[in-house]
């Protein structure tokens, strides 16, 4: 083996750009040289080295879960190292900067208690941006408990735009589409992974009112599909009123109709949304079996033709007949009490002077 690296190094030795000299016993490693080089690399950086990684649709909040985690590592420290991708750019201080893959919340709760001059330990993943990415959203889909809807559609739309970046496309003839496999890895259904990538599409200020629980899922889908300009039209309207109202899932449809036809402006928004939607309207509920109903029935009305009988139209009938025998007692009585109030002035005898 030292004779042959011996003869390649004459041959480089010979080569015309001098530039080109290298010394192949430093290029030609072995195996277990190869798979050492291959494995994450530790180092300690300062906390102005990391660096959110791009789009990170998860956000830092400073929640119980986080008070929990500052606790912890006041008492114990950080033990695990943040895992990293170098972003290939130094920072002001001519320090190389790092992408952080998973470690935000520990990060985050660093730069609250400890002195800025304090290293944290990386592990530098030797992984590509799309990998990174990948990796990113998996360990934040996989370990979250609590995930609004939107961030983690924002998060699904990542994942599935870099699997179709690295595949070529965003299919996978082996195993089926890369949804279904995201699907499968998230226990979710293709369809639910869809619905919840479409709320990606919303603008800012809706997909803040979808997490918030004021807009519902399926809602927010049909809202997706109205332009930037539009959302921000819907937006502004419900601004204008307080948020008194909010879209139900029929008003979204006729929004997006109307999107689709080219003719959503300020206009019908106003419109639409000043309809009133049923969970506005006061509902009387009564209840009443059906076994009981019939008992309350003479016996000759029970004839095969009463199990025909819409129950919901003879009580409404019903109500009605009550009502109209009602008025009419009304009309009688204002009449009565008028007779008797002009009997009564035609009896009271007059006083002459």
């Amino acid at each position: 083996m030292a004779n042959g690296i011996e003869r390649l190094n004459q041959l480089f030795a010979s080569a015309e750009n001098p530039a080109d000299n290298l010394n192949i016993s430093k290029v030609v490693t072995t195996q277990e040289e190869r798979d050492e080089a291959s494995l994450p690399q530790r180092k300690l950086v300062y906390q102005r080295q990391l660096l959110e990684f791009p789009q990170h649709p998860f956000p830092v909040q400073d929640d119980e879960d986080m008070q929990k985690l500052t606790e912890s590592i006041l008492k114990n420290g950080i033990r695990t190292p943040i895992e990293v991708i170098p972003t290939g750019n130094q920072n002001e201080y001519g320090e190389e900067t790092y992408y952080i893959i998973a470690g935000h919340r520990r990060r985050h709760v660093a730069e609250l208690i400890y002195d800025p001059e304090k290293r944290l330990e990386i592990r530098i993943q030797n992984l590509t941006f799309d990998e990174a990415t990948i990796a990113m959203t998996e360990s934040n889909l996989l370990s979250r408990e609590k995930i609004p809807p939107c961030v983690r559609g924002r998060a699904l739309r990542m994942q599935i735009e870099a699997m179709g970046r690295i595949n070529g496309s965003h299919k996978n003839e082996a195993v089926g589409t890369t949804r279904d496999i995201i699907a499968k890895d998230q226990n979710l259904s293709g369809r639910q992974v869809a619905k919840y990538i479409r709320l990606s599409y919303l603008i800012d200020d809706l997909q803040n009112l979808v997490d918030s629980g004021s807009i519902g899922i399926t809602t927010a889908v049909e809202l997706s599909f109205l332009t930037k300009s539009e959302q921000t039209l819907l937006y502004e309207e419900m601004d204008l009123n307080d948020f008194q109202h909010y879209p139900s899932t029929s008003q979204a449809k006729q929004l997006r109709k109307y999107s689709k036809e080219g003719s959503l402006d300020i206009d019908v928004v106003q419109e639409i949304m000043a309809e009133k939607k049923p969970n506005q309207q006061e509902h009387v509920k009564y209840s009443i079996s059906k076994e009981k109903l019939e008992d309350l029935m003479p016996d000759f009305l029970h004839t095969e033709k009463w199990n025909t009988v819409n129950y919901n139209d003879f009580i409404y009938e019903a109500i009605m007949e009550k009502i109209q025998r009602m008025e009419a007692e009304h009309e009688s009585q204002v009449k009565m009490d008028e007779a008797e109030k002009s009997f009564r002035m035609k009896s009271t005898p007059s006083l002459g002077f």
